[in-house]
């Protein structure tokens, strides 16, 4: 029997949530775990952007330079973070979906 696929929203990356579906049909139980581990990465890398930005501020950096540049990298990875958040609760749904239409 053939599923209708919906089309998935532009800021989901193909490969990255046909990834995902993947690892989540091997593992169903897996999702706390991804979004443990995608939360704490984040948290670590957003620390470590504020700490070197500050440090090198204290070492008489301009601030206004180094602000504005630490800033540009937070939000340029945090969007990254998010798009890839955003595949894998699609790849979610789609299992989801797959699953229910299964029984």
């Amino acid at each position: 029997m053939m599923s209708v696929q919906r089309p998935r929203p532009w800021y989901c990356r193909d490969d990255l949530v046909d990834e995902y579906k993947s690892t989540l049909r091997e593992d169903g139980e897996s999702l706390p775990m991804l979004r443990a581990l995608k939360i704490l990465r984040a948290i670590i890398v957003n620390l470590g952007v504020i700490a070197i930005g500050l440090y090198a501020i204290s070492r008489g950096g301009d601030p206004t330079f180094l602000g504005g540049f630490g800033l540009t990298i937070l939000g340029a990875y945090n969007g990254v973070e998010l798009l890839d958040y955003a595949a894998l609760l699609q790849a979610y749904s789609e299992v989801q979906t797959d699953a229910d239409g299964e029984d």
